[in-house]
């Protein structure tokens, strides 16, 4: 089953992306094919500069004007938010012999093959992972208000297969996202994430994944300890298949890095390993294109609620 990845960014995620793909690069040994819409043209020029063998580029303009004219109405991330199911779309659409399309964030990073995921949930028309929130301070009715606020699932990683199920979900998705997709915890909205609570209800065959190793980030890395053994990173007794580094910015040339979602007090060793990949990444891209400036805008640096 022929099995490819897609994203959508912006140039204040270009760094980032780089990153998911050296990662990428490394676990699947150059066998993948990636999907990238921009929403720019800083970046799609400067991706176009890059080469990346197995990574396909799309530009906004390509959308339908439909689709188009929904940014004159939404932040910028509440845009790319709505573009996830467009772009997973898109991909099915063009590319009829795919069979599973999966939208990864911008701010993954893969310590493991992520094709294990679906070797292991074949049949699951939608994958999706759930978003455990963990502190050691946190009550029980903390937690379960903050769920109510985000939702049970994270949609930085989200897997579709063309199947019945999986293309009239990702149908569905499409248009609760086009309808809104903001932020408003007391109409029930949380950006394209809360709509799949509801999905994992009203349709069947949307299963949670049950690997593990999978969506560890600021919301639960306090819940593991860390180790690491030749290039393989463990979690407890799992290997870390893969980390999503959610609420980093690289602030400048300097690479300093912003977080901001928490403290970086007590940040698991693979925040030091991300931190090092992006000094080098934002490196190359000045010297490829000195005049790109994909750094934390002051509205990046605003939590998003």
């Amino acid at each position: 089953m022929k099995s490819v990845y897609c994203s959508t960014i912006s140039k204040s995620r270009l760094y980032q992306f780089l990153a998911l793909l050296v990662s990428l690069e490394k676990v699947r040994k150059g066998k993948f094919q990636f999907f990238v819409l921009c929403v720019d043209d800083e970046t799609y020029n400067l991706l176009k500069k890059l080469n990346w063998s197995n990574v396909t580029i799309i530009h906004e303009k390509e959308l339908s004007e439909s689709v188009r004219s929904l940014r004159q109405e939404r932040k910028i991330h509440e845009y790319c938010w709505t573009l996830k199911p467009v772009l997973l779309e898109t991909v099915f659409n063009q590319n009829p012999k795919v069979m599973r399309v999966t939208f990864m964030d911008s701010d993954l990073y893969f310590w493991e093959d992520p094709e294990i995921i679906f070797k292991e949930q074949v049949n699951g028309s939608v994958l999706l992972s759930r978003e455990e929130k963990y502190r050691p301070e946190w009550k029980h009715s903390f937690v379960k208000k903050i769920k109510n606020i985000t939702g049970e699932y994270n949609s930085g990683f989200i897997s579709f297969k063309r199947d019945s199920v999986g293309m009239s979900c990702l149908q569905w998705w499409k248009e609760k996202t086009a309808e809104a997709c903001r932020i408003d915890p007391v109409k029930g909205i949380f950006g394209d994430q809360k709509y799949l609570d509801d999905m994992s209800k009203l349709f069947t065959n949307v299963c949670d994944i049950t690997t593990a190793g999978v969506n560890i980030g600021p919301w639960n890395y306090l819940k593991y300890t860390f180790t690491q053994k030749d290039d393989l990173v463990w979690i407890n007794q799992n290997k870390l298949i893969f980390y999503h580094f959610s609420g980093v910015r690289v602030v400048n040339q300097e690479n300093k890095v912003e977080l901001i979602h928490n403290s970086p007090l007590n940040t698991p060793f693979v925040f030091t390993i991300y931190q090092n990949l992006l000094t080098q990444l934002v490196k190359l891209v000045h010297h490829i294109e000195p005049s790109f400036n994909g750094f934390a805008t002051e509205e990046d640096l605003k939590s998003y609620w």
